[in-house]
């Protein structure tokens, strides 16, 4: 009985609580978040958002020490006739929070040589927090209360000849669930700028990911009303038609058995994923008086993790056993911006975008062969100097995701032989949304050489409806997102 949960083979469960794509953390800075469109910046934050734009940096040796807090909440509107067995509703909400409090990242650069910048950083590249469903998900639920039902069914069945009619009640069912997961993924760069002709700077350099993933999750405590009279009724109507029908007999006895697996389900969760990768950077930035614009390219970084399972890696959850492996990179990115300072350089004006190639990386399952495109973001924003010791900026991102009407289905194998369309990509374990976010924040001279970065920045999002979950119901869903950083920045 507990391969009612093969659907959890496919489980990737993700508490990103960051801006980006899908595994992808872009806000690697305060300034970012008071500010999204750093994509042709040349201060320190340009060591990821723009890391041939250093070259163009005031300073000769900057450090910056910068963390952010992070809260977050997903939910889960889930509606499914047989949910009623459990309450009485056919729809019902799971919520889950993560909350995030260290979120750091150092970057340091420092120009050798008027032409020659070296620089470095250690930040938080994807996930960063832990995200938890107290009350489970609603496909664990739905795998009791679809098996229930179709139990009742039986019991129920018209066709039956009325002496072998059930005259018990319906039986119902209360559980017990929860699933936690943590993914995070840690990432330490380094790289050389080289500026040639005053006006044009190249950039190459890589970055080394490490990803820890962590699961636990349990299913247990299943109590169902009139269980025994139940079974005694299937296993009686079982042995009456065992004569003349044999077939339907069979069935009969095999519900009794399907409903004592239902009775003493108990199913626990409990792995970790580890895996590394390196992804090569390349950029190059043009600075012309007061227009700057700067790209980078990101390859692809292949990354494997490989299980390491106290439990969980039982029927229905292969793909959790102990030692196994899953493919989990991290997709290319190209981005591009443009800055421009007005109002004798005390506005600046920048625009810019990401493009994240997810339809080239390879995801759990294979998910990128579902996505209708790949995501994209357009940043905006603007910064001005008040004087010589305070500044304010705010911006906007709008990110769009490959995901929605239009993306191709997976069939999926049911337990009883047929076949089922799902929706190849999202699922109440691991679901994304469009959103819009903006930010907004400002700067503080404390001394000459220090500088504070205060920011806020809020993600609204769009809901989600998925007609095509895996059993026969629908679920519609949404995120909120807040996040605080604090940075300081020394020069030297």
């Amino acid at each position: 009985m507990k391969r009612v949960f093969i659907f959890i083979a496919a489980l990737t469960f993700t508490a990103t609580v960051f801006a980006g794509g899908f595994v992808t953390n872009t806000n690697q800075s305060a300034r970012f978040l008071r500010n999204p469109a750093r994509t042709a910046s040349t201060e320190i934050d340009a060591i990821y958002s723009n890391p041939a734009g250093l070259s163009f940096m005031k300073e000769t040796f900057v450090i910056s020490v910068n963390n952010q807090m992070a809260f977050q909440t997903r939910t889960i509107k889930s509606t499914f006739e047989p949910f009623k067995l459990n309450g009485g509703k056919d729809t019902k909400e799971y919520k889950g929070t993560a909350q995030s409090f260290f979120i750091p990242s150092v970057q340091i650069a420092y120009k050798i040589k008027e032409n020659w910048v070296i620089s470095g950083g250690f930040s938080i590249m994807g996930g960063g927090g832990t995200l938890e469903f107290k009350d489970g998900l609603p496909m664990f639920e739905a795998a009791v209360a679809g098996g229930l039902a179709k139990l009742n069914g039986a019991l129920y069945n018209p066709a039956l000849p009325p002496l072998l009619q059930y005259n018990g009640k319906p039986m119902t069912y209360s559980l017990n669930m929860n699933l936690k997961g943590t993914s995070i993924t840690y990432g330490a760069q380094l790289g050389l700028n080289y500026k040639v002709m005053n006006m044009i700077s190249f950039f190459v350099g890589a970055r080394a990911c490490f990803v820890q993933n962590g699961y636990k999750g349990y299913l247990n405590n299943v109590l169902i009303t009139d269980v025994d009279s139940a079974k005694k009724q299937l296993n009686y109507v079982g042995v009456a038609l065992e004569a003349g029908m044999p077939d339907v007999s069979k069935m009969y006895k095999g519900a009794a058995l399907q409903l004592t697996g239902l009775q003493n389900l108990n199913l626990n969760l409990n792995t970790q994923q580890k895996g590394w990768g390196i992804t090569p950077i390349l950029g190059a930035d043009f600075n012309y008086k007061n227009l700057n614009i700067g790209v980078r390219y990101e390859f692809n970084t292949k990354i494997t993790l490989k299980n390491k399972t106290k439990s969980g890696g039982d029927a229905g959850m292969d793909a959790y056993k102990d030692g196994v492996k899953t493919r989990y990179d991290i997709p290319g990115m190209f981005s591009a911006g443009v800055s421009y300072k007005f109002l004798k350089e005390k506005l600046i004006a920048s625009v810019g975008c990401h493009v994240f190639l997810d339809k080239f990386a390879k995801m759990p399952d294979d998910k990128q062969k579902y996505l209708k495109h790949n995501s994209y973001e357009i940043l905006m924003g603007l910064e001005y100097v008040i004087n010589e010791r305070f500044l304010v900026s705010a911006g906007a991102q709008v990110t769009r995701l490959g995901i929605g009407n239009g993306a191709k289905l997976k069939e999926v194998a049911q337990a009883d032989g047929t076949k089922t369309q799902v929706d190849g990509f999202q699922s109440n374990v691991a679901f994304s949304c469009n959103s819009f976010s903006i930010g907004l924040g400002g700067a503080c001279n404390i001394i000459k050489n220090l500088t504070l970065n205060l920011s806020y920045f809020y993600t609204g999002y769009d809901k989600y409806t998925n007609n095509n979950p895996g059993y026969a119901g629908k679920e519609i869903y949404n995120r909120t997102s807040h996040t605080v950083g604090i940075g300081l920045d020394y020069k030297f």
